[in-house]
C-alpha cells in the first residue's frame, strides 16, 4: 500500500536491513518494480517518487532533495539506511551522504548522476534538431520519444513508455532544488563507507565516463558492469542488479 510523507508518495515492502530506492529522472519509482521483489526477501525496501514524479507533489519553490529524502526515511523510521540511486537518484544519494553521513550505511550509484562533473556529451545533430522542433510544437509524445532514444535504446515496452511520458514536465522542466556548495564531484574523497559503482554496458558513454570518475575518486569503491544493460539498468537487468547488490548489502 502507498504512502504518503511530506507530499512525496512511497512504497514499503520486505524486511530486514533498510534500503531506500532513488529512480532517475526521466520516470519515477515504478523504474524499481522488477528489482523490489528481489531485493524484500531480506531487506525492509522503500522506494518512493521525488518531488513532482510520479505521485508526488510538484515543485513549490527551492527545496533540498537530501532533505526530502531524509524526511521519507524519518517517516518510515528509518535511523540509518543504505541507499541505491539511480541516475538522478544518484545524485540525490550522493547529496545526502555527504550532508548526513551518519544516516547512511552503504551507498550503491547505478549509472549514476554526479553534481558538478560535466562529461563528454556527443548528441548527433539530427537529434537536437528534432528535440527543438517538438519542444518548439509543445509536443510532448514527440519528446518523450526523444528521450527513449538516448536514454531507453533497447526499446520500450508499454509501461516503460508510459513512465517517460508522464514524468515529462518533470524531467525537462526547471527543478528548483538547491545544489549544494561545493558540488559532490569536489567532495568525494570525504566520502568514507563502502561504495559499489554500477553501469551498464549499453548506456551512453557520458555515463560510463562518471562510473570511471566514481571508481577512481572514492576510496574502495567496487565497480559492477552489467551486460546488455542501458541506462534503464533495473528494468533492462533486475536479476543481474538485484545480485550485485545483494553481494554488496548486508543481509
Amino acid at each position: 500500500m502507498p504512502h504518503a510523507a511530506n507530499g512525496l508518495w512511497y512504497d514499503r515492502t520486505g524486511s530486514g536491513d533498510p534500503v531506500v530506492l532513488l529512480h532517475a529522472g526521466v520516470v519515477d519509482a515504478r523504474i524499481w518494480a522488477p528489482v523490489v521483489p528481489l531485493l524484500a526477501s531480506h531487506h525492509d525496501v522503500v522506494a518512493y517518487d521525488q518531488r513532482a514524479y510520479g505521485r508526488s507533489a510538484g515543485w513549490d519553490g527551492p527545496y533540498s532533495l537530501a532533505n526530502d529524502l531524509f524526511g521519507v526515511l524519518d517517516e518510515v523510521g528509518f535511523e540509518r539506511a543504505a541507499l541505491v540511486g539511480l541516475s538522478r537518484g544518484g545524485r540525490v544519494a550522493l547529496e545526502a551522504t555527504l550532508a548526513r553521513p551518519e544516516r547512511v550505511t552503504r551507498l550503491a550509484l547505478v549509472a549514476s548522476a554526479l553534481p558538478g562533473y560535466e562529461p563528454s556529451w556527443d548528441a548527433a545533430e539530427d537529434l537536437e534538431r528534432r528535440w527543438e522542433e517538438a519542444e518548439a510544437a509543445g509536443d510532448v509524445a514527440a519528446l518523450a520519444e526523444i528521450d527513449l532514444e538516448v536514454w531507453a535504446p533497447l526499446g520500450a515496452d508499454a509501461e516503460l513508455r508510459a513512465m517517460f511520458l508522464e514524468n515529462m514536465e518533470a524531467s525537462n522542466g526547471t527543478d528548483p532544488a538547491v545544489e549544494p556548495e561545493p558540488p559532490a564531484a569536489e567532495r568525494l574523497a570525504e566520502i568514507d563507507l563502502p561504495v559499489l559503482v554500477v553501469t551498464g554496458d549499453r548506456d551512453v558513454p557520458a555515463m560510463t565516463e562518471i562510473g570511471d570518475v566514481l571508481e577512481r575518486r572514492i576510496a574502495g569503491a567496487r565497480r559492477v558492469v552489467i551486460a546488455e544493460a542501458d541506462h534503464m539498468v533495473p528494468w533492462r537487468r533486475p536479476a543481474e542488479l538485484a545480485d550485485a547488490l545483494a553481494a554488496f548489502l548486508p543481509a
